[in-house]
């Protein structure tokens, strides 16, 4: 179990999801939730857009890969504000990412770059 501060900017910004394939940025998506909830899964009535984060933002999610102890060869980062618009960690996936591929089709190439240089 993981518990977590509730932020309740999520309420009305949402959830960034940054890609990072062989520790480099890929691409990104906004997770929103629906009027008047804070789960942006889309099981739950969220929306997903297309993002164009900030060099902040992929400087913080480039970092987090670099902080693990074995580079993972692919992940997705997944980052909330507060309301002074800091960036916090709501979670590294890397066991089973959505990598959201279909938003953006041309990622996968960097993934099979990223997978062919550890082979």
């Amino acid at each position: 179990m993981l518990v977590q501060p509730f932020f309740p900017t999520i309420s009305e910004l949402g959830e960034a999801s940054l890609m990072v394939f062989g520790g480099k940025f890929t691409h990104a998506i906004l997770k929103k939730a629906k009027a008047g909830d804070f789960r942006v899964q889309d099981d739950f009535g969220g929306t997903v857009h297309d993002y164009n984060p900030t060099q902040e933002e992929i400087k913080f999610a480039e970092k987090v890969f670099q902080s693990c102890t074995s580079l993972p060869i692919y992940g997705r980062v997944d980052i909330v504000w507060d309301s002074n618009k800091h960036i916090y960690l709501s979670e590294l996936e890397i066991i089973e990412p959505e990598l959201w591929i279909r938003n953006r089709p041309e990622s996968a190439n960097k993934i099979a770059e990223a997978v062919n240089k550890i082979l």
